[in-house]
């Protein structure tokens, strides 16, 4: 039976993997030019007394990010390290993260060399958001909210696309999804939620606690 990855990353792969099985919200293409931010750059690990870790962690489980958002997500009870890219873009003073199905099949760690099957009715180029923000070396990571944004859809006060039952998709060129974006902050949760918000802590001098 294969271990998890660290609790805050692991809520996220379980979060994102119903991108691949057909449930969840994506945006056409990514709203601006995505770049690596250097303040993503070193060695985080799980805050103990977050809400979201109700499971145990072993103590060497940690998320390493180098010069190029390059993430290795460590786990002591695995041989393998999952990776992925962590490439953002800022707008209006908010950070979010974009990660596609090729980032999202890293997410995994399968080790398959070949690229991920697009799901059905999905934009190859779509990409799902994390909002995220660093306080105090302490990384705080928004998910889309979900079913919010599906129940608004079903009623008529949000337009997207039903590429699925359980599956939605914001159509259109950057810039209107940027304006989407700006006019949409709810579409996230809010930060610091009691049971949401995805918490992480820079270790100090490389060190994984």
């Amino acid at each position: 039976m294969r271990s998890v990855p660290p609790s805050s990353w692991r809520t996220a792969v379980a979060l994102l993997a119903a991108c691949l099985l057909g449930g969840c919200v994506m945006f056409e293409q990514p709203p601006a030019p995505l770049a690596c931010d250097p303040a993503l750059v070193g060695r985080w690990i799980p805050l103990p007394d977050s809400p979201q870790d109700r499971v145990p962690l072993g103590k060497d489980d940690y998320a390493e990010v180098d010069a190029t958002c390059r993430v290795r997500l460590h786990d002591a009870a695995r041989a393998d390290a999952p990776q992925f890219d962590a490439l953002g873009f800022e707008l209006d003073g908010e950070r979010y993260l974009a990660l596609g199905f090729k980032e999202l099949e890293g997410l995994f760690g399968t080790g398959k060399a070949a690229t991920p099957p697009i799901p059905k009715g999905m934009p190859a180029g779509a990409v799902t958001l994390l909002k995220y923000r660093i306080r105090n070396d302490t990384l705080q990571i928004a998910m889309l909210d979900t079913v919010d944004i599906m129940q608004r859809v079903q009623q008529g006060s949000l337009k997207a696309r039903e590429a699925d039952a359980s599956t939605y998709v914001f159509e259109g060129g950057p810039e209107q999804l940027r304006r989407l974006l700006q006019s949409e902050p709810t579409l996230f949760d809010a930060f610091d939620g009691r049971d949401k918000t995805l918490r992480m802590r820079r270790a100090k001098d490389g060190k994984r606690s």
